[in-house]
């Protein structure tokens, strides 16, 4: 039977990493959690939606901080799937050392498993323009 309508998936991330102005292998994550089956075809494809991220033990901030991301297939940054994409911070109404960013995508993504390599894994890097920071979660919103 023919699949009908579609469905959100959110990919959700808590973790504890540093968000500098460079990007750094180091200051990455493996977004790993994308719901593909297990067993399913190895072609699969969905659109890249949303991305949030919540950022805290934020510092050396002047006016108007932004991020920067970029997804990538490979751990080291260099198979972008997503290029350089900067949003404002949205930082907190009463503690100005926590934020966010609310990233809409729209990117229809397809990976091809020919290769016997999982490739159901998205890498997403962040800089800061200015200061350091923390990156406590990033969710990913995917629809299939």
């Amino acid at each position: 039977m023919a699949k009908v309508g579609s469905y959100l998936k959110n990919s959700a991330h808590t973790l504890n990493t540093a968000a500098t102005t460079a990007y750094a292998t180091a200051r990455s994550h493996n977004l790993n959690n994308l719901g593909l089956l297990p067993n399913g075809p190895s072609l699969r494809s969905y659109f890249l939606k949303t991305l949030y991220i919540k950022l805290d033990t934020l510092a050396g901030l002047s006016a108007a901080p932004t991020l920067t991301v970029r997804l990538t297939r490979d751990v080291n940054g260099d198979d972008t799937i997503v290029g350089d994409v900067t949003a404002s911070i949205s930082l907190g109404i009463t503690t100005a050392t926590e934020g966010a960013v609310t990233i809409q995508i729209d990117f229809g993504y397809s990976h091809n498993d020919i290769t016997g390599q999982t490739v159901d894994n998205l890498h997403c890097f962040w800089r800061l323009d200015q200061g350091t920071g923390n990156v406590r979660g990033i969710e990913l919103i995917t629809e299939e």
